[in-house]
């Protein structure tokens, strides 16, 4: 079974990290609308790292769902029966 606060911390993590890649993108935008090329090739490249982080989130949540659905399924049989 999956720990109750791994989970929380996935679960939580994901608005957490969808926002600040908006943020960079937005900050992004900024910097180049600016002039400052190193300031968006930084953001740029902090934003992607933000991304990937993003992705494997979501991909451990989509991991501890079927493993709980696994997990569970055999508990769910014997409490249906009456």
């Amino acid at each position: 079974m999956i720990s109750r606060r791994f989970l929380s911390f996935l679960v939580y993590g994901f608005p957490v990290l969808v926002v600040s890649f908006g943020v960079l993108m937005g900050a992004n935008a900024l910097t180049r609308a600016a002039g400052d090329a190193t300031g968006s090739i930084l953001l740029w490249r902090i934003a992607l790292a933000c991304l990937l982080l993003l992705v494997v989130d979501i991909l451990l949540l989509v991991g501890a769902l079927g493993l709980e659905t696994l997990s569970g399924s055999g508990r769910d049989d014997e409490e249906i029966v009456p």
